[in-house]
């Protein structure tokens, strides 16, 4: 296509500006090597039942039955419930835990935070006000291999109520 003032020159490309469009994005496309955590969040009023594999971070704000394996973390909101088996690195508990729950490294228990069960943990932080009632033991660091698993606990569990 030409003008007609300069035969042979080409008309330069048109920038067509549609206002309230989003400006193209630049940068990596939808194939980024950048790997986002596999999150699931179940929100305030849902109910989920199941098993649960392969996610980086499973945020509780309602309530899960669940056997959860394969996790990084746990966090367990305030008025959140999970009930059933848990085998992660670390959990945060501001709710309900109700079940066995085998914590590869730190398992912190805010004052809004009940546990009910069985209790495996390395290291724990425990706010005034959290409370626990079941058998506790805790994992020497030496029994804790690379996948998370733990072979037997330090000492003997102790009840607590």
């Amino acid at each position: 296509m030409t003008t007609g003032k300069e035969p042979g020159k080409p008309l330069p490309p048109r920038t067509t500006v549609m206002p309230n469009r989003p400006k193209p994005q630049h940068g990596p496309g939808p194939i980024s090597m950048k790997r986002e955590p596999k999150t699931l969040t179940v929100g305030r009023e849902i109910t989920l039942s199941g098993e649960i594999t392969s996610c980086d971070r499973l945020v509780v704000e309602g309530e899960v039955r669940s056997s959860l394996e394969g996790c990084q973390s746990l966090e367990i909101a305030r008025g959140g419930a999970f009930r059933g088996k848990a085998k992660i690195a670390a959990a945060e508990v501001a709710g309900l835990f109700e079940g066995e729950l085998d914590v590869e490294d730190c398992l912190i228990l805010r004052a809004t935070g009940r546990i009910i069960g069985t209790i495996r943990y390395r290291d724990i932080e425990i706010e005034r006000g959290g409370k626990i009632a079941g058998t506790v033991e805790i994992a020497d660091e030496q029994d804790t291999d690379k996948r998370g698993t733990t072979g037997p606990a330090e000492k003997a569990p102790h009840v607590v109520a």
